[in-house]
């Protein structure tokens, strides 16, 4: 398949794209900036750049999108002219080209937004928890979630819309701890959207994408008073890990990401999980010596 994929220059998009290429598929990459996958500078708000470009695709993968860092950097109408109006761009682009076969949107686990503080026990954030979005960030991409799920369904479009948990660089302390329960690895996320493109099965979908956690539905209320032991007896060899290097085991952990409909619905499995960190960071640290 010939697959237009937006954000070709950023870290999920490029990722995206080359393990689009690795299968065999024809990345079509456009960004706002330079990039080895990007074939067009171009905005998604550009409407008429947008409808010539889906007419020469098979498929969308729509990664473009301004984050949370940038709400301090950007407008609210900014968020609802990239995030809003670029998706809807692209939608009804899809629609007019009639030969788009699927639309795979990057949506974010940051869309549940207050739901996410915890009460009595730590919240177990599975797509039933209902969002309640913080910001303009938040409210622009559930706006392009139901976006989706619109024209999916009155347009006949299939289309998944992919909830991701962080993967920018965190301190290598936060980046372990994370993959225990709110991080994944950007290759993992891009390995989600690749099956997400290819999936014939689903007309219209949400689904949380991030690492496999080690914890259970039982957890909970222990985890947001005393997470160490929680970790302790699930991972015993993550607390000896901590010790190894200095780090300082959490008192409480606020949210579990639960993956289990990808997994069930998509064949998702994570591969880099909070060992394969470990294992990848003695190895950058032996290169250096």
């Amino acid at each position: 398949m010939r697959i237009l994929v937006t954000g070709s220059s950023g870290q999920l998009g490029a990722t995206i794209a080359e393990q689009l290429h690795s299968l065999h598929h024809e990345p079509f990459g456009i960004d706002l900036i330079p990039g080895r996958w990007t074939q067009q500078v171009v905005s998604t708000t550009d409407r008429a750049a947008v409808m010539q470009m889906v007419k020469m695709v098979d498929a969308i993968i729509h990664t473009a999108s301004l984050h949370h860092p940038h709400l301090t950097t950007h407008a609210r109408q900014d968020f609802i002219d990239t995030n809003i109006t670029g998706t809807l761009n692209l939608l009804e682009a899809a629609i007019a080209a009639k030969n788009v076969q699927r639309f795979v949107y990057t949506s974010t686990t940051s869309v549940y937004g207050r739901a996410m503080v915890p009460d009595c026990e730590t919240v177990w954030v599975t797509e039933e928890l209902t969002p309640q979005p913080r910001d303009i960030y938040d409210i622009s991409k559930l706006t392009a979630e139901e976006l989706c799920r619109n024209i999916a369904l009155s347009a006949g479009m299939p289309t998944l819309c992919l909830r991701v948990s962080r993967f920018f660089a965190q301190t290598p302390e936060l980046q372990a701890l994370y993959r225990l329960y709110r991080g994944i690895d950007v290759r993992d996320a891009a390995a989600a959207h690749v099956l997400a493109i290819t999936c014939q099965d689903i007309s219209f979908d949400i689904m949380n994408i991030s690492a496999h956690s080690p914890f259970l539905k039982s957890d909970l209320p222990l985890l947001l008073h005393d997470a160490a032991s929680v970790i302790q007896r699930r991972v015993p060899h993550v607390v000896e890990t901590f010790a190894r290097y200095g780090w300082t085991l959490p008192g409480a952990i606020d949210r579990v990401y639960v993956t289990e409909k990808a997994e069930r619905l998509l064949g998702y499995q994570p591969i880099y999980g909070f060992d394969e960190y470990i294992q990848e960071l003695a190895d950058h640290v032996a290169k250096r010596a």
